[in-house]
């Protein structure tokens, strides 16, 4: 998940191990407990460690070869879901270092394959809600909203931390308010400030609660003048712009209001040329 963190990794680590050991105890019992088999090539559980290791230290490149190793040796063992997964944590966590859109779009996809193909191997729980979980958060940041709230609805139960439930049921709501599901989007807003109200998702439940249509927000001006004479060239091109006053004197310069996310997405990407920093509200 793209809010990850080393306690949650710690806590991933552990749970693999768990799905895995039992696949490795009886050959390393054969093998008289020893990690290595005669050929020197290390065991499943021993290369998934190693692995999480590397998610953990952002060597995401060496993260997957381990994963890939596994599942080189395992295919369909106890140990596949487990690398899998970490092979997909890894193809999301290589967005975070700064690469071109084709890059991340590519290192989502790579990452939903893996989930998908770590399903397909019948994951025991918890494991099989934090692959859910990952797997709606890349459809939600691939635009596929429906498939985001059917995973994500899917995992919440059976995740075992307050944290990572509050970002699954945030994410749900914001997946049913870009299809335009504003009144079940507000419901689960208001659940994630119930059942969570202590937490980052729930203030941002907040910010995003009662929204009934979408704005494009193109530039923040330091003088409010600067906003209204760019919100009058765009009105002589035709475009519903104008300034919203915010907090210290700031203006904002908003496109809208806009009916569906799609449309604010394709008025966004218009004027990205001129406007590098413009973002969708909510």
């Amino acid at each position: 998940m793209r809010n990850g963190n080393k306690p949650l990794l710690a806590t991933l680590m552990i749970v693999l191990a768990a799905a895995t050991i039992a696949g490795c105890a009886s050959k390393e019992k054969r093998a008289g407990s020893v990690a290595t088999s005669a050929a020197g090539k290390q065991s499943p559980q021993i290369l998934l460690d190693e692995g999480y290791r590397a998610l953990e230290n952002q060597q995401y490149n060496d993260a997957i070869a381990k994963a890939d190793a596994v599942l080189a040796a395992t295919p369909h063992g106890e140990g596949t879901p487990a690398a899998l997964y970490l092979k997909g944590r890894s193809f999301e966590g290589k967005n975070a270092a700064g690469v071109t859109e084709d890059q991340a779009n590519a290192n989502l996809q790579s990452a939903r394959e893996a989930y998908i193909k770590a399903l397909g191997e019948n994951p025991p729980q918890p494991l099989n809600a934090y692959i859910r979980t990952s797997l709606g958060n890349v459809a939600y940041f691939q635009d596929d909203y429906q498939t985001a709230i059917s995973q994500l609805n899917t995992a919440y139960d059976n995740l075992d931390r307050d944290d990572l439930k509050a970002w699954a049921l945030y994410r749900t709501g914001l997946s049913q308010q870009r299809q335009g599901q504003f009144d079940q989007a507000d419901k689960t807003f208001a659940a994630v400030q119930q059942r969570h109200a202590s937490s980052l998702p729930a203030q941002r439940a907040r910010e995003h609660q009662g929204a009934r249509a979408f704005y494009v927000q193109l530039a923040t001006f330091a003088q409010p003048a600067s906003a209204d004479k760019a919100a009058a060239e765009l009105k002589k091109q035709g475009v519903a712009a104008a300034r919203v006053d915010g907090p210290e004197g700031r203006a904002y310069l908003r496109i809208g209001p806009i009916a569906s996310y799609n449309q604010a997405h394709y008025t966004r990407a218009r004027f990205l040329n001129k406007y590098p920093d413009a973002v969708i509200i909510p």
